[in-house]
């Protein structure tokens, strides 16, 4: 976990996106396989009370009312990365923007598991369902997830407040500067949930 914890809070972007990228596919994929063995299919079904809004029958007004809806879990990872802690011995803080990406993740990989998708489909077997997640021209979740993980990665080093066991050092929002790749990491992951929402708009309309 100590090595993970460093590798997370590196100082070289690129660390952090492939670390993240390694734990990202065993967290995901192990907790589709959990999830299809031991879990009821439709157990996330219609659980979120937050997408219970009616979808436009325009596809372009549908992506962007997707994206929109997705841009939220991109400020809760945003607002969870102000925060950062680290222990003693470790010279880097790590952002908590881990821990929702990480969360949010495994929610998405419990709803492939289970197949709790609020578009009504049938379910497809397991390895079906592992290869699909692979189609990016037909599956929005790889786009998005990516997205998340490169905002995540990103906006890794912007915590204002900072804690150190029983210490917490604060700083101001003026303080916060992202250098130029994470600047570009921020701009691409911004534009791949968008892709994402843009294919899962075609993919409703294609279903529906």
């Amino acid at each position: 976990m100590k090595f993970l914890r460093k590798k997370l809070s590196s100082t070289y972007l690129r660390e952090r996106i492939v670390w993240t990228a390694i734990i990202f596919f065993v967290l995901f994929f192990g907790t589709v396989l959990v999830s299809y063995f031991f879990l009821p299919e439709g157990l996330l079904k219609n659980k979120n009370p937050l997408q219970s809004w009616g979808t436009s029958d325009n596809t372009l007004i549908l992506a962007l009312q997707i994206f929109f809806y997705n841009l939220l879990s991109v400020l809760i990872i945003s607002l969870a990365s102000l925060f950062a802690n680290k222990k003693t011995d470790e010279s880097n803080y790590l952002s908590v923007g881990y821990m929702v990406f990480f969360t949010l993740i495994t929610i998405n990989s419990i709803v492939l598991g289970t197949w709790s998708f609020s578009v009504e489909s049938e379910a497809v077997p397991l390895f079906e369902r592992i290869i699909c997640t692979f189609d990016p021209i037909h599956r929005a979740g790889l786009w998005e997830m990516a997205g998340q993980l490169l905002i995540t990665c990103a906006a890794a080093h912007i915590a204002v407040i900072r804690s150190c066991g029983k210490d917490t050092v604060k700083r101001k929002f003026k303080e916060i500067q992202l250098t130029k790749p994470e600047k570009a990491a921020l701009v691409i992951g911004i534009a791949f949930v968008l892709i994402g929402a843009v294919v899962e708009s075609f993919a409703i309309h294609t279903l529906g």
